[in-house]
This record gives C-alpha cells, structure tokens and sequence, in this order.
C-alpha cells in the first residue's frame, strides 16, 4: 500500500506535466521546475508525507515534510518519464 502512494502521486505528477506542458516547445526547458511545482501542489493539496507514509516517521513541521515529499515526487516522476520513453520509445 506505501508504495502504491508512491506510485499515484509519481503517475499523477508525470501525466499532468505531459498533458499540461508536454506538446508546448517553449515550455521544454522549464520541466523539471514544473514537475516540481506540480508536485508541490499535489502534496500540499492531498496532505502526502512520504517519510510517514514510507519510513513511518513525521517531521516537526508539516510544510517541510510536504515540500520535501514533493522533491521526491518530481524526481520520482522524471525517472519514471526515462523508464516509460526506454521501454515503450521516445517520442
């Protein structure tokens, strides 16, 4: 189930990015800092801690926990955007 969250909030990331952004060519540069802006979003909105929901662990200050959740998320979602373009061919 923990690495299901995972999974969600690293899917949601990239497909919304891709939707969003992805056939734009001006905005090609700019990815990973939408990727992480994207992310922000998602974990501040659906209130996601990845060190609770992994390591079981909070840190004293949500909005911290929220915002480095969210670095992982966007890193998260550029590495599944490799491994998808690998498997399935670029674009």
């Amino acid at each position: 189930m923990n690495w299901l969250v995972v999974l969600i909030l690293t899917t949601l990331n990239e497909a919304v990015i891709e939707y969003l952004v992805g056939s734009i060519q001006a905005l090609k540069p700019y990815i990973p800092l939408l990727s992480l802006v994207i992310a922000i979003l998602l974990t501040f909105a659906f209130q996601v801690s990845l060190f609770n929901v992994l390591l079981g662990t909070e840190i004293r200050s949500p909005f911290w926990e929220f915002l480095l959740s969210a670095l992982i998320i966007a890193r998260l979602s550029n590495y599944l955007n490799d491994l998808v373009q690998k498997f399935l061919g670029s674009k």
